[in-house]
């Protein structure tokens, strides 16, 4: 029980007249690790978010200096600027999470500062998560990290999750064919209503559809100012057109909007076919089988605000019986466990090529299984695959040793760290962007290429991606290491126009 060994730990903390501090990744967390830990000293306990009211900030930053009793500090990492000086003990918790890790510039990654800053103020840095990142647990088979507890590679309560073989799915008339729900949804969702259970329809992608392509040529509808694949948004979506009741297609990359009513750019054909599930097809779905239940949505388009996807838990919680459909953002505001919980099609996950997508699988995965009472069904067209089978038997160590034999084949982390370099403008600039990258980095093996989306509000996209031993771009805490001035100081005179990313959630 990590919980509990957190307790002890704190107490000892204290007694030794010595603060802890948990570095968590978001504001919900503070809020649930304040729960679980402050009882017996809740006159020790101070929570710290970026987005939290100033004027309660300000109160307690000088408690915090103030309170000569050592403190429990729960917060996120900019706040261990706060001068405690007998802050002994720093705890890095849900260190697997990708909220640590900023999406836009400078791109800093919170757990490698709260690694530095330990390092340098000479307090015990412990890292927690109910499965750690391969990075990580890497790093513990090399003796960079010593336990406090051993790793753990397995799920409890596996034989509650159960994988939906949709492509067995019939009809009413015993025929296959394609349905949103399963027949095995369908009956947990009655039974969960007849007994006044709650239950959370997960979705990947929010609206009614990721891609639409043509039946006619096979080309995907892409965004005429980013080359994105646009989403197909349903009457729900308050934001996306001034008709309530109709259909748009909007760019989730830059915003860009358009009406249905439109032809393939290719060969102009009206034959368009929709495909994924989103959000907005869960909601349509499950309101046409179960009219009478009261089905919530929280997604970034339709709880655009905080407030307003507050409002929609609130209202999941206040009736019984309720359907909560969601992305991952639900997660943040699920305080409460619900009974039972069904991922709606795992399979949009396996096709988004990212070195961490296994880990981001699994991650959701426990993620449900920490607030699900009951059980999880799992729906997916790949039954067999493997990556599901060894999630799902309990024991993800085959898991883990695969992915690392991936990561080391085609030079991933641990093995390797990873710089990208990203530079936006016209195809002539992007042209004279691929001959600096080369004249300047030329001699560390720069991998220059065209972005997935390729063009972003007009600007063509190029990556640059360069690959090193981890050991010449050191951490404090890492063994036998020697830092390449050499690149260093390359990379320091890259011009602004560029956008340096160490250590990238993904190439693209």
């Amino acid at each position: 029980d990590r919980i509990g060994w957190y307790r002890t730990l704190i107490r000892e903390s204290f007694s030794k007249k010595e603060s802890v501090f948990i570095c968590v990744p978001t504001r919900y967390d503070t809020e649930k690790f304040k729960n679980m830990l402050s009882k017996g000293i809740e006159h020790y306990v101070y929570t710290f978010s970026h987005d939290m009211n100033k004027k309660t900030m300000v109160t307690n930053y000088n408690k915090c200096k103030e309170e000569k009793h050592p403190i429990l500090i729960i917060g996120t990492g900019m706040f261990l600027s706060i001068p405690r000086t007998d802050i002994k003990t720093i705890i890095l918790e849900h260190e697997s999470s990708d909220s640590y890790k900023q999406f836009v510039r400078p791109f800093i990654d919170t757990r490698t500062f709260v690694e530095i800053y330990a390092s340098i103020n000479k307090s015990k840095l412990i890292l927690g998560d109910t499965i750690l990142r391969p990075e990580t647990l890497y790093r513990h088979q090399q003796a960079e990290f010593t336990e406090v507890a051993p790793p753990l590679f397995r799920f409890t309560n596996a034989e509650k999750q159960v994988i939906i073989d949709m492509k067995n799915e019939t009809d009413e008339l015993g025929k296959k064919s394609f349905s949103v729900l399963s027949n095995d949804v369908k009956k947990m969702i009655e039974y969960c209503h007849e007994h006044g259970e709650s239950v959370f329809l997960f979705s990947v992608r929010k609206g009614l559809a990721g891609v639409t392509v043509c039946n006619d040529c096979g080309h995907t509808l892409l965004c005429p100012n980013c080359t994105s694949p646009v989403v197909l948004y349903g009457n729900k979506q308050r934001s996306a057109t001034k008709d309530e009741g109709g259909r748009v297609f909007m760019c989730n990359k830059c915003g860009y909007k358009e009406k249905t009513e439109t032809r393939c750019p290719i060969c102009t054909s009206w034959n368009l076919n929709p495909l994924g599930i989103g959000t907005d097809r869960v909601y349509a779905e499950v309101k046409k089988y179960f009219p009478h239940i009261n089905v919530v949505q929280i997604d970034k388009e339709t709880t655009s605000t905080d407030t307003e996807a507050r409002a929609a838990i609130a209202s999941f919680y206040k009736e019984k019986g309720s359907i909560l459909i969601g992305t991952e953002m639900a997660f943040s505001y699920l305080k409460d466990d619900v009974y039972a919980s069904a991922i709606i099609s795992v399979d949009g996950l396996f096709s988004i090529p990212s070195f961490n997508m296994n880990q981001k699988i699994l991650h959701i995965i426990e993620k449900l299984q920490a607030i699900t009472i009951n059980g999880i069904l799992i729906q997916t067209r790949m039954a067999e695959n493997k990556v599901l089978r060894n999630i799902l038997s309990g024991n993800v160590l085959p898991l883990y040793r695969e992915d690392l034999e991936e990561r080391k084949m085609f030079g991933y982390p641990p093995f390797k760290k990873l710089i990208k370099i990203t530079f936006a403008g016209t195809a002539a600039q992007g042209e004279k962007a691929r001959e600096y990258i080369n004249k300047t980095l030329g001699a560390y093996d720069p991998q220059i290429f065209s972005a997935f989306v390729g063009k972003v509000r007009g600007e063509y996209v190029t990556n640059t991606v360069i690959k090193i031993d981890p050991k010449l771009w050191p951490i404090p805490l890492s063994k036998d290491t020697k830092a390449d001035s050499d690149l260093y100081m390359r990379l320091k005179a890259v011009s602004s126009t560029f956008t340096l990313n160490i250590d990238p959630e993904d190439l693209l």
